[in-house]
């Protein structure tokens, strides 16, 4: 069973933890800034409820898949598939805040660890 693995639980504490950190800290200090200003998108009255919600729905899906590596008997390739995303996501993050958004490091660990934990 995968979903025993100290490194495995390892990387979903750390997502939950990147999580977290996105919905309050991110919600605060880059989504409110931007909404102050008002409507990003004019033109589309529900544009800031839209950003607020798929802000937070990012948050979710990071703590769901926290769990999907923690469920008993998840396929290892499942779990090295949420590795690599997020790696990917650490990877894309470097790309597009040219290292200035300290995110890609926990994203990063809490792939290798997702992925060590398929393997252990």
């Amino acid at each position: 069973m995968y979903g025993t693995s100290i490194w495995l639980w390892l990387s979903a504490a750390i997502m939950t933890l990147v999580a977290i950190a996105h919905s309050v800290g991110g919600a605060s200090s880059v989504l409110g800034p931007i909404l102050a200003q008002g409507n990003p998108h004019p033109d589309m009255e529900i544009a800031p409820a839209l950003l607020g919600y798929l802000w937070h729905a990012l948050s979710a899906f990071m703590v769901l898949s926290a769990a999907v590596l923690v469920w008993p008997d998840t396929p290892r390739a499942l779990i090295v598939l949420v590795g690599m995303f997020w790696i990917a996501l650490g990877i894309a993050d470097i790309a597009t805040s040219h290292f200035k958004h300290p995110g890609w490091i926990p994203m990063g660990i809490a792939g290798v660890l997702a992925i060590i934990g398929a393997y252990r």
